[in-house]
This record gives C-alpha cells, structure tokens and sequence, in this order.
C-alpha cells in the first residue's frame, strides 16, 4: 500500500478543520514531539546549571525565553500550512544575495568536508595545549578544504568510468545566503546534540557502573545511538509522535513532583526567593561564564532555533498543510486554513505550558539544591552532581527516579533531535538539486540514511569533547547569536511579505510577533558582546 506524500497537497483534497476544543486535542501532536526536543538540552542540563551559578537571580530570564519564541514559531507554521513549504524551502526565497548552486557542491564533497572535519577535530583536540594556537587551527582547516575538493575530485574520476544508469541533470537549483549559512553551522549543531547523547551515556554508567569499562559513557552512548537509530529507521511520523507524549508526560510529571516536595526539606523555596527572582536584577557578580550559561539557556529552552524550523516539518508530517490544500480563490480555503492554523496555535499553547512548567521547575531544583551547596554541573560528572538534585534534596532513595526521569528527558531529546536533521538534511539536498524529494519514496531513503549519519557524527562529537554543559555553551551561544535575529526579522518579512492577505494574524498577535522578533534580534548578539567584554576585562560586574 503506497504511503501518502505529506509533502504534496491539492485542491481537490483537503479536511475540514475539528471544532471545539475536544475534538481539537485528537489532532495535537507536533508540539509534543518539540517538548521532547526543548526538554533534554535545555531544560536539565542548561537550565539546571544556570541555577546552580546563579541562584535565583535569572528567574525571570528563564520564563522571558520560554515565552518570547512560541509566536515566532507558529507563525514559521502559519505560512508553511498556507503555503505547504517547509522552513528551508521559506528562508530560501528570503531577499538577499543569491546564485546557482556551485558545481563542486555535491554529496561526495559533503561526504569527504565532514570525515575531514572529523579528523581535524580529532587531531586539534589531541594537540597539547600549548600546540592549540590559532595557526594550528588555520592550518588543519586548510587540510580540510584540500581534502574535501581532492576526494570529491576522485570521486567524480571513478564515476566516469561506470556507466551512470540515469544522467545528471545540469540545472543546478538557486541558493541564496540563508541555505549557505543553515549548512554552514550544521556541524555546530552536530555537537550540540552530541551533548545530549553523551548526557544519556552518562546516565547509563550510573545505573551500571563500570560494566563497559573505563569510559563507558562513551560505550554506551554509541548502544544508545544503535537504538535510536533503530526506532528512527523503522518508526513512522504516528510511532514517534506517540512515544514522545509518552517520555514528555513522564519526565514532566516527575519534575513537577519533586519540585513540589522541596518544602519538606531542608532546601525549601520562599516566596521571597521567587520574588527576587522575577524582580528583573542581575545577579551581582557576572562573568563570562555565567552570561554564556545564561545565553545558552535562552537559546536551548523554550523553543530553540533548530525546534522552530523543525516544527514546520512535523506540522507538514502531521498533515496540517495538507489538510487545508493548495489555496484557491474564495473563502472556502481560507476557512479551512485559518482552522488548521487554529489547531496549530493550540497545540503549540499547550506545548508552551508543557516546557515552561518544567524549565521552571528544574531551574527552581538547581537554584535551591545546587547553587546552595556550591556545585556546579560539569564535565564527566555532570550528570553525577545532577543527580544531587534529588538525592540532597529528596534523599538516596529518589536517585532511581532521577535516574528515570534523566533518561527519559535525554533519550527524548536524542530522538526528537535526529529525527529532526534527517529531514532537513533531506529536505536541503532536494532543495539544492542533489536529489528528488518530489518522489517521497526518496525523500524517505535519505532521511533514513541521515539518521545513521546524524547519530554517528553524535558520536563522534561526545567522544571527542566528553564535556556536555561546554558542548552546549559553545555551540548553543554561538548558533543563537547568528540565527535567532534571523529567525525573529525573517518571520516579520513573512507577514507583510508572503503570507495571504485572507489568513493574516490579528492585530494583538502581530503586535506580539513585533515585541518577541525584536527581542530574538537583540538578546543573542548583545548577549555574546557582553561576554567579550566581560572577558576582556572592558567592563566589570561585582
């Protein structure tokens, strides 16, 4: 039985928007599968962390990120159930310099960019320290280059001399700068996701210490990648869905509960310790650390970046784009799509509650347990002193819950996310004429064989750095400061721009859309010139 192409869509098939709000939760769904995505990075280890530095101090800064981005998000859905394209095919078409895909960017130099990189890495990270200069960084992303075009080059060379069964096509599609910048920080996001499966390999050798041997975090998050990847390959779009609501359910309710036996111990939260903490104050001292903590929360809770351009995707899986078909004149569509676009602002309200009830909590559990006793979640032991959370707090008896609901936020996250790059990896080598996404049959090859690709570079990464919180104050800091402004201006050029004037969002919701795109535009980048300066000694705090 063939399989429908959710990624096509006509006039002549459509469905009725539900009405009323309990028919409207049965086609919920996309948003659940994001809360897997957001909780994992963002939530235990980012949030958990900041409050462990800061105290209760950032409060506020935590619930600011969790309520900025939900519009700006829905609204990258909006056009895409309007339209029917996804978040590249969109950012594609945005004003800009542009030109044809270059003739040597092709898969085979992909291929042989990331093994090179992979191999730079590897080698820089075993320099010693004094060898880490910034010549030596030059140097082998030099050797990088020369190898991709040379193996590329070879590549090319031992194709010629087999017959091809179907000859290339020699019309190389546009690019313009958005898709070239999307490429060029995929492998940032590689590492940021590798810190989530480092994170649940660590959770695994605290269930069973020592049984793979000295680095088991490293063994075990590989067995988990096979896992993963498993479910990945043979699972559907329903099959994830489902599992998602399963973890995001349980994880969350485990947080809400133990935050709400904290007045029974020793480390109980006061109304004075929350008022302070959403009093709009800084914390007195600030270094480069904590603004890069605090940078990297807002960046990997709420919805994040790669959470806002993958929701396009699972809104078009879940069959939102579909359901409203292809636009024609009268007012019939425009019913059906402002339906459809009703139901995806409801599911992504109750997302919304979802992430920021458990951000909340865990940055309440890392100010009042950690922050309190002086520790600091880092390294190698990061999920060990996480897990002081619950023992300190609640007593030994609650390790075998933290180390559930761990698993879950993570293993979570670790699918969401890989799911998630397959099919945009997918979706940009259509987009850039390397394959056919118009044949779903192929679309879904590929995002299959990006799921292995995904969780092997995952990997890679952990076992090259073994250091999540640093993985992801790096990687998070940096992405967000370059793409959260684009994301924020880019959506505001979609509402006067692109989308249809029969869908257009109210008055209130575009004065809301104003106030979060120009706060993603600011906060980011202003965020990282404050660390610069902080670092290089230009300003001071306490």
């Amino acid at each position: 039985m063939a399989v429908a192409d959710p990624y096509s869509r006509s006039a002549s098939e459509f469905k009725e928007p539900p009405r009323g709000f309990r028919k409207t939760l049965r086609h919920l769904g996309p948003g659940m599968i994001l809360a897997g995505s957001v909780v994992g990075s963002g939530e235990l280890i980012i949030t958990t962390k900041l409050g462990a530095v800061a105290g209760f101090g950032l409060l506020w800064f935590v619930l600011l990120s969790c309520l900025v981005k939900m519009v700006v998000q829905a609204e990258l859905a909006r056009y895409t159930i309007a339209s029917g394209q996804t978040f590249l095919r969109i950012f594609n078409d945005l004003p800009g310099p542009r030109g044809k895909r270059p003739a040597w960017l092709t898969l085979p130099w992909m291929g042989w960019f990331m093994a090179a990189c992979v191999v730079a890495l590897a080698t820089f990270v075993n320099l010693d320290a004094e060898a880490r200069t910034t010549g030596a960084a030059c140097s082998l992303g030099a050797g990088v280059i020369a190898v991709s075009f040379a193996g590329a080059s070879l590549t090319r060379v031992l194709r010629q001399r087999r017959p091809s069964p179907r000859p290339e096509s020699q019309t190389r599609p546009t690019m313009n700068w958005f898709t070239w910048l999307w490429l060029g920080t995929k492998l940032l996001v590689f590492v940021n996701s590798a810190a989530i499966l480092g994170g649940t390999g660590q959770v695994l050798e605290m269930v069973f210490p020592g049984l793979l041997g000295e680095g088991g975090a490293r063994y075990w998050s590989i067995l988990l990648a096979v896992v993963c990847g498993a479910l990945l390959i043979v699972g559907t779009y329903s099959s994830l869905e489902r599992l998602l609501v399963i973890l995001v359910s349980s994880f969350t309710l485990v947080t809400v509960v133990c935050t709400g036996m904290l007045h029974r111990t020793d480390f109980a939260v006061g109304l004075s310790d929350l008022a302070g903490g959403l009093s709009l104050g800084l914390p007195p001292e600030m270094t480069t650390t904590l603004v890069l903590t605090a940078l990297a929360m807002y960046s990997g809770t709420g919805v994040s970046f790669g959470e806002m351009w993958n929701y396009t995707y699972w809104c078009v899986e879940k069959g939102y784009a579909r359901s409203a078909g292809e636009p024609e004149p009268g007012s019939a569509w425009a019913r059906r799509a402002r339906g459809w676009i009703r139901v995806m602002y409801t599911d992504a309200a109750v997302t919304m509650v979802v992430y920021t009830a458990s951000t909340i909590c865990f940055y309440i559990l890392g100010a009042a347990i950690l922050n309190a006793q002086g520790l600091d979640p880092d390294g190698r032991e990061t999920l060990s002193v996480l897990s002081s959370i619950f023992t300190d707090g609640l007593g030994p008896q609650a390790a075998g819950l933290f180390m559930v609901g761990a698993f879950f936020v993570l293993v979570s996250t670790v699918l969401s996310g890989a799911a998630g790059a397959s099919r945009m990896l997918a979706d940009v080598m259509g987009l850039i004429g390397l394959i056919d996404t118009s044949d779903y049959s192929v679309r879904l090859r590929y995002i299959r064989i990006f799921v292995v690709v995904a969780l092997l570079f995952y990997c890679i990464a952990y076992w090259l750095f073994e250091n999540p919180p640093q993985m992801l104050l790096v990687t998070s800091s940096l992405i967000a400061a370059v793409m959260y402004p684009v994301l924020g201006l880019g959506t505001l050029y979609l509402r006067y721009r692109k989308v249809d004037a029969r869908i257009v969002p109210s008055g209130p919701t575009t004065a809301w859309l104003w106030v979060c795109g120009l706060i993603l535009a600011i906060v980011s980048p202003a965020g990282i010139l404050l660390a610069i300066a902080i670092g290089a000694g230009w300003i001071g705090f306490g």
